[in-house]
């Protein structure tokens, strides 16, 4: 019997889904953002750039605690008042930010925003999901993921563009107003949590349970390891002038949004194994593009970043039928901790790979061929995935 048995129509559920895109918008720019504006900050902190990736690490390792953390407890929360609270907690460590110039107290303030923000994605999908039909759970996900390709399009360039004509800490103070502008969008479209805490028992992290919740981090890590070193790729390999990034990015972008959609819509007339077979196709076609050393930076960028956001949306729409209504946040939250690991791991793969004089064409194909190989799992990952759900649900079947 599902936990929420309010019908809600289309509009109501595009409006919670929009409150929700809104919100995971704020929280990925205020996580994503931190590496491009501490270029900005560092000469305030007296430390090098390159201690940004202290300052991303402490986020991640904040995410990855409390989204393990949550999956055991979040499903006794009020999940509209957790949203609440967990975003006015990130406008205020957000604002902190601007009034210190210790860099220990940031690398402090950056792993409680970790806690905050590993575990806002899972709390907001399952709110989306336990409100959706399950006919149209792919385009509300669609719609929520696509707020991801949104911090590329709209997101950084404005934020990096206050930080070059009105300085980092302006920058910020906008991130904030924007997560305290998310708390009168919750208290007015999301709905009230109706789950009692005597129907909630506490979840299994058992090895089918793992399964599931590492899809989407496996999913992401192929492009994960291609992330760190794009720039460098597009300018070495592909024949990409410098002043042409900013448009391949905001054209990336547009593409990843686009193809978010669209898979959204598929997933209803589509199965997943095709989904993810076709999307993994053109992953992989995008790197063969470098590794044959064709000067195609547009057509790499577009292919790359449209495969990677389609990849997450097949996957995402797969995985959320394995837990129960009452229990969807917490398995989400973990979810997002496995996504926030896996994507480290990546980052440090990728450095591991490259000597320290910098990347040569021989080292860059290594790489290439790296992410290829793990890209081309997902389908068979997919298969796996649909046979253990089917036996999952085939005793409700043949008992009704």
């Amino acid at each position: 019997m599902p936990l929420i048995t309010q019908t809600f129509n289309h509009r109501s559920l595009m409006r919670i889904a929009i409150v929700i895109a809104f919100i995971q918008f704020t929280n990925a720019l205020e996580y994503m953002v931190f590496n491009p504006v501490f270029a900005f900050m560092a000469a305030d902190f007296a430390v090098p750039i390159s201690f940004s990736g202290y300052v991303s690490g402490m986020y991640t390792f904040g995410a990855v605690l409390s989204g393990i953390i949550a999956f055991y407890w979040i499903g006794r929360c009020n999940k509209k008042r957790f949203l609440i609270v967990n975003m006015a907690l990130l406008g205020l460590l957000t604002l902190l930010t601007t009034f210190t110039t210790s860099f220990h107290l940031l690398l402090a303030l950056r792993f409680c925003a970790g806690v905050v923000g590993g575990t806002t994605m899972g709390v907001g999908i399952s709110i989306v999901i336990n409100n959706a039909p399950a006919d149209v759970r792919g385009k509300m996900m669609a719609t929520v993921i696509a707020s991801f390709a949104l911090v590329s399009i709209v997101g950084i360039p404005a934020i990096l563009f206050l930080c070059t004509h009105a300085g980092w800490h302006l920058a910020l103070w906008s991130i904030t107003a924007l997560c305290w502008l998310a708390l009168p969008l919750i208290v007015s479209t999301i709905p009230q949590d109706p789950v009692s805490s005597d129907r909630i028992y506490i979840p299994r992290l058992d090895t089918e349970t793992l399964l599931f919740a590492s899809s989407n981090a496996l999913v992401q890590f192929s492009p994960m390891l291609v992330m760190p070193v794009l720039v460098p790729l597009m300018l070495q390999q592909l024949g990409a002038a410098p002043d042409q990034l900013p448009w391949l990015f905001f054209g990336g972008g547009v593409t990843g949004y686009l193809a978010t959609k669209v898979t959204g819509m598929l997933t209803s007339r589509f199965s997943a194994f095709i989904l993810a077979t076709g999307s993994t196709s053109i992953f992989i076609l995008s790197l063969l593009i470098p590794l044959l050393g064709y000067q195609q930076s547009v057509l790499f960028i577009t292919l790359f970043l449209g495969a990677s956001y389609s990849r997450l949306v097949a996957s995402s729409t797969l995985t959320m039928q394995f837990p129960d209504s009452g229990q969807r946040a917490g398995f989400s939250s973990l979810q997002t901790s496995i996504m926030y690991l896996m994507t480290t791991i990546a980052f440090f793969l990728s450095a591991l790979l490259f000597p320290e004089h910098g990347m040569t064409q021989r080292d860059t194909n290594t790489l290439l061929t790296i992410s290829a190989i793990s890209a081309s799992s997902f389908p068979m990952v997919v298969i796996i995935l649909q046979k253990k759900l089917a036996k999952r649900f085939q005793p409700s079947i043949i008992q009704s």
